[in-house]
């Protein structure tokens, strides 16, 4: 993914959605009434592969779209609070290198 990363404010910490970023699904809201409140049939896709161990392009790999698109999803499922940022701790940073 080559664009300019999103920005995610409003979180205690300034966070960069890239293709490598993680998020996971806040447990409360996972259940059927909330899932179904979701606008769209991609973003409900991409909310149920949300395990906090898949990054932004391996969901898009599994989708079939592009890493950006799932990217723009992501944030809008953070600003609705059904996800939450995974932060890359060291040891998974050095191996992304």
């Amino acid at each position: 993914m080559q664009e300019q990363p999103l920005e995610l404010r409003g979180m205690a910490q300034q966070a960069h959605i890239s293709d490598l970023s993680r998020f996971r699904r806040i447990a409360a809201k996972v259940h059927s009434s909330y899932i179904e409140q979701l606008d769209y049939r991609r973003e409900r896709q991409v909310y149920l592969l949300t395990n906090g161990k898949r990054t932004i392009a391996q969901i898009a790999t599994l989708l079939a779209i592009p890493p950006l698109n799932v990217a723009y999803m992501m944030k809008r499922l953070l600003e609705q609070g059904y996800v939450e940022y995974v932060p890359f701790d060291e040891d998974e940073m050095s191996r992304a290198i």
